[in-house]
């Protein structure tokens, strides 16, 4: 799996995803309420090594709709977004592939988190459609290229 499918893999295995998401999708999430979209922001080289393996840092964004009809779901929805930090960070030596040219290198997680979650987008009509939050998450990575 490459940085990308890894993080939705590793998204989708956390524990509470059932009870506010019901499938982790990319680029975008559905605007109805208990959907995840992850969208990534890019890739960048961190550093290198004299044999070639490299470190490297892909950026996310999460977008998530919760229902936000009162305050008892907006601090559940916050709450789940501060777990699904904390667990993040936890989420460490899983591993993922990476293609360069016509060549498939192996590497894994070295690093993960989670930043700058916030409310995003809050419906004009009404709350009970779904609010969206967002929340940007950081791997860091490793690409073994050489010995």
């Amino acid at each position: 799996m490459n940085i990308i499918e890894r993080v939705r893999d590793i998204l989708a295995k956390f524990p509470r995803i059932g009870e506010i998401c019901n499938e982790v999708h990319i680029d975008f999430a559905d605007s109805n309420p208990t959907s995840y979209g992850l969208s990534s922001i890019g890739d960048s080289l961190v550093k290198k090594d004299i044999l070639g393996n490299q470190r490297r840092r892909h950026t996310f964004m999460l977008y998530s709709t919760f229902s936000g009809i009162n305050d008892y779901e907006r601090l559940n929805n916050s709450s789940a977004l501060l777990e699904l930090a904390s667990w993040l960070e936890m989420q460490k030596g899983a591993a993922v592939t990476s293609v360069i040219g016509d060549t498939e290198y192996g590497g894994e997680i070295l690093e993960i988190k989670a930043t700058n979650g916030m409310l995003y987008a809050v419906p004009q009509e009404h709350t009970a459609g779904g609010v969206q939050y967002q929340l940007q998450i950081i791997a860091e990575y490793s690409v073994k290229t050489g010995g």
